[in-house]
């Protein structure tokens, strides 16, 4: 097999996972680093941080690939210990994914369907309907039917174990016959529930989704950002698995925020 390149990579994500689909407040791709050098070992991690560009450089990684952008919001200098700095210092690149990888049909969305589908008796995939459809089966989350109705307790308990998550914070409600997945991020899909009558599942909620949740009479699940998001080195792991580079996942990439329960 011929020597894989950054851009190369970047290629082969771009197949399955369209860069081009992004939401136009988004940053992603190549966001650092030499689209033409060479790759033998890339790091997956969820976010870069300072730990996990040492853990890279540590185990000799030419590239991280990560979900979220390492550059989003725009930078007034690059210092020689900043993440940015630190990537160009060691001489990593980053290929960052972010929206494309959410709405992308073997993405997020396939990700949580895998891991929810069991524990909260959901409706085969190709039954499910899109939310905010992009089109070619791109979408930021889909809504299910579940085959048995659940109370909100009920479905909170299984999402902390099918997820793994520290706490789940929920609202109540009646029974739940159909509920939106939409991992991240949510908080702009609250409207979209209480429009539909059906519950959602997603990682960051605001005070004043719940209390309208709570006016409408509907659920919503706060499982946390990492916990839905976590599961995106496995899947980008599967998605690469054929490109003959060594694939390693980030010791370093862990939830960012401390409990105490």
């Amino acid at each position: 097999m011929e020597a894989m390149t950054v851009k190369d990579i970047y290629q082969r994500i771009d197949r399955d996972v369209p860069f081009a689909c992004a939401e136009n407040w988004d940053n992603c791709g190549i966001l650092a680093g030499d689209p033409n050098a060479e790759v033998t070992k890339a790091l997956l991690a969820l976010d870069i941080t300072s730990p996990v560009i040492d853990e890279a450089n540590a185990i000799g990684a030419e590239l991280i690939i990560s979900h979220h952008p390492v550059i989003f919001d725009p930078l007034r200098s690059v210092g020689r210990n900043s993440t940015v700095g630190k990537l160009l210092r060691y001489g990593i690149s980053a290929i960052c994914t972010h929206t494309p990888f959410d709405m992308s049909p073997c993405g997020m969305n396939k990700g949580l369907y895998d891991l929810l589908s069991g524990p909260l008796g959901l409706c085969p995939m190709d039954k499910s309907l899109p939310l905010e459809d992009m089109g070619n089966g791109m979408c930021i989350g889909r809504i299910y039917d579940l085959n048995a109705p659940l109370e909100p307790k009920d479905m909170a308990v299984r999402l902390k174990a099918a997820l793994g998550c520290t706490v789940v914070r929920y609202t109540g409600g009646g029974y739940i016959r159909r509920a939106a997945i939409s991992s991240g991020a949510g908080s702009s899909m609250v409207n979209d529930a209480i429009a539909g009558g059906y519950a959602l599942i997603t990682g960051d909620l605001r005070h004043n989704n719940f209390v309208d949740a709570i006016n409408a009479g509907i659920s919503v699940f706060d499982c946390g950002h990492y916990h839905t998001e976590i599961i995106f080195t496995r899947l980008m792991r599967d998605l690469l698995h054929d490109t003959g580079i060594l694939l390693y996942t980030a010791e370093n990439s862990t939830d960012p925020v401390s409990y105490i329960i």
